[in-house]
C-alpha cells in the first residue's frame, strides 16, 4: 500500500513536542516530506525590527494580557501590536530531536519494522518556515519553499499539509505560488491540480491559530480547496477531563510511568508529562506544565484542573496525523470510512454522535482509540527492545472486501489472521450505525457468529439500492502490551 504523503508545520508549543515524539514510533507508515517551524498566535520569535501590529495588523493573539491570572481582557489584545516576539519557541529543538533521542532509539525501531527513516534523512527534510510573526507571509522562506516544491510537482497523489500551529507558511506556499503563475496561461490547470491533491488538516472554517488564510483569501484564489477535521478528537489540553470511561486510566501517571516515561527509551523519556520537572525555552510561566501541573487558561466558566506529576500533559496537534495512520482501517482511503479518529470531515461540516457499543447508546465515543492507546505502549517498547522480545500487530486479510447484495441476501464473509509472534488472536466482527449509510429499521446490526472469521451478514429487508453496510473486523492479540489490526468490509445493496 501507498504510503500517505505528508508535511508538518509547527510552532514548537510543548504539544507539538509531544506530537512529534509520538509520531516518531510511526515514522515508517507515513511519507514525512517536511517538518516546518512556523508561527502561531501563541509563538512568534520576532525579526529585532518589527512588532506584530505592523505585520500584521489582524492578529488573533492575547498576548500578555492572555497570561494574567485572573484574566480580565479576553481576544486580541490591543496592545499585542506592540511585541516584538512572544513565547518564543527554542529553534533547533526538532532537529535536537532527530540527532539525539530518537537517533538513539532508531536501530531498534529498524529492526522491528521496515521504513523507518534516518536521522539524517530527517534532518534533511527539517526546514525553517515562516516564524517572525503570527500570521506572516511576507516573504518566501526556506520552508515555504519546501511546500511549494510538492505543491508544483506532478504526482498525483494527496499531499496531507498539517498544521500544527500557524497556517501562514502554507499560505505562504500557495500565495508565491499564485504571484509567480496567475498571468501565464498555465494558471487554471496549475492551480486545479493543487485543488485536486492538497488536503489541510489544523484549519476549520478557515481559521486556525493565526488569520492568514481568511486575510488572504486563499479559497477565492484556490477554489475547492479542501480542509478536513476528524470526527474525534485526542489529546488536546483539557480533553483528558472528560475521557471516556474505557481509556481514562491510559492517561494517569501510573499508565504513562510505566508504558511511556520509564527511563528504558531515552526517546519515550522526552515525552512531556505533568509535574517532570522539565522546563520549556521561552514558554511563559503559567504554561510551565513540568513544573506545576497546572491547566489553567483563564477563561470564567473553565476552572483550572490540577494534575498529579507523570499525568499527560497533551498532544492536539496529533489530531492532524493520526488519521493518516491505516491500522487496517480505510479512513484514509475514503473519507466515508472509519479511520482512527472516525470520519475525516470537510472543515465546515459538524460530526454527528457516535454509537457506543458498550452501552448501546449514541454518544460521543470513538471505539478505536484504545487500540491506538495500547499500540503506543507497544512501540514504545520497540525503542530498547529487539524483535524477538518486542510484541508486533496481527496481519488481517479479508477475503472480499466490496461485496453486492440483495435485500435478505445472507452474505458469507471471510477473513485470515496471522500474528507474526505466534500470539493467540482474538477476533470480532463489528458495525457501528453511525458509518453504514442506511435508513431503515433495524438498529442492531449484527453477523451472525460475532467471534468467528468466516461467517454471515444478512441484509435487512428493508434496505434500498445504494444502501451501504461497512463490516470491521477487529483482530488483537493476546500480549503485555496487545496490537490491534482491522480489516473492513463494504456490502453494498444492488
Amino acid at each position: 500500500m501507498v504510503k500517505v504523503k505528508t508535511i508538518i508545520t509547527t510552532d514548537g508549543e510543548v504539544d507539538d513536542m509531544n506530537s512529534l515524539i509520538h509520531l516518531c514510533l510511526y515514522l515508517n507508515e507515513i511519507n514525512l516530506v517536511g517538518v516546518v517551524y512556523t508561527s502561531s498566535q501563541y509563538h512568534f520569535n520576532g525579526d529585532g525590527i518589527h512588532t506584530l501590529g505592523e505585520v500584521t495588523p489582524n492578529y488573533r493573539t492575547s498576548g500578555l494580557a492572555g497570561l494574567e491570572r485572573p484574566r480580565t481582557k479576553f481576544g486580541p489584545d490591543p496592545d499585542g501590536k506592540f511585541l516584538k516576539a512572544f513565547r518564543p519557541f527554542p529553534m533547533g529543538w526538532i532537529e535536537e530531536l532527530w540527532n539525539g533521542a530518537y537517533a538513539k532509539a532508531y536501530p531498534f525501531l529498524s529492526k522491528n519494522a521496515d521504513g523507518f527513516p534516518s536521522p539524517e534523512e530527517l534532518v534533511k527534510i527539517t526546514k525553517i518556515g515562516n516564524i517572525e510573526f503570527e500570521g506572516d507571509v511576507r516573504f518566501d522562506t526556506e520552508g515555504s519553499n519546501l511546500i511549494k516544491k510538492y505543491l508544483l510537482d506532478n504526482d498525483s497523489q494527496p499531499l496531507y499539509l498539517q498544521s500544527w500551529g500557524g497556517v501562514n507558511t502554507i499560505v505562504r506556499a500557495l500565495l508565491s505560488i499564485y504571484e509567480e503563475y496567475r498571468n501565464t496561461e498555465m494558471w487554471i490547470e496549475l492551480r486545479n491540480k493543487i485543488v485536486d491533491k492538497v488536503r489541510i488538516l489544523g484549519v476549520n472554517k478557515g481559521i486556525g491559530q493565526d488569520n492568514s488564510w481568511l486575510d488572504n483569501k486563499i479559497l477565492e484564489l484556490y477554489p475547492g480547496i479542501k480542509t478536513l477535521c476528524p470526527e474525534n478528537l485526542y489529546g488536546t489540553y483539557m480533553g483528558i477531563v472528560p475521557m471516556q470511561p474505557d481509556i481514562a486510566a491510559m492517561f494517569k501517571a501510573n499508565w504513562m510511568k510505566k508504558n511511556i516515561h520509564n527511563e528504558k527509551s531515552a526517546l519515550m523519556d522526552e515525552y512531556h508529562l505533568m509535574k517532570d520537572g522539565r522546563k520549556v525555552e521561552g514558554e511563559a510561566d503559567v504554561y510551565q506544565f513540568g513544573l506545576h501541573g497546572i491547566l489553567d487558561f483563564g477563561f470564567p466558566n473553565v476552572p483550572a484542573q490540577h494534575f498529579e506529576q507523570y499525568d499527560f500533559i497533551g498532544e492536539g496537534d496529533s489530531n492532524t496525523y493520526i488519521p493518516l495512520l491505516s491500522f487496517g482501517l480505510k479512513g484514509n482511503e475514503n473519507y466515508r470510512y472509519p479511520g482512527l479518529l472516525g470520519c475525516l470531515l470537510a472543515g465546515d461540516i459538524e460530526a454527528g454522535t457516535p454509537y457506543n457499543l458498550q452501552t448501546g447508546k449514541f454518544e460521543k465515543y470513538n471505539p478505536f482509540i484504545k487500540s491506538y492507546q495500547e499500540d503506543w505502549a507497544a512501540r514504545a517498547r520497540w525503542c530498547y527492545q529487539e524483535y524477538s522480545e518486542a510484541n508486533h500487530a496481527p496481519v488481517v486479510e479479508i477475503k472480499n472486501t466490496n461485496i453486492t447484495a440483495k435485500p435478505l441476501e445472507h452474505v458469507a464473509i471471510s477473513a485470515d489472521v496471522f500474528d507474526p509472534d505466534y500470539d493467540e488472536v482474538k477476533t470480532v466482527w463489528e458495525i457501528y450505525p453511525q458509518y453504514n449509510h442506511y435508513g431503515g429499521k433495524a438498529n442492531l446490526l449484527r453477523v451472525w457468529e460475532q467471534t468467528s472469521l468466516n461467517t454471515y451478514f444478512t441484509v435487512p429487508d428493508d434496505a434500498k439500492a445504494g444502501d451501504e453496510f461497512v463490516l470491521i473486523l477487529r483482530a488483537q492479540d493476546v500480549n503485555e502490551t496487545p496490537m490491534t489490526t482491522y480489516g473492513v468490509l463494504t456490502i453494498k445493496v444492488n
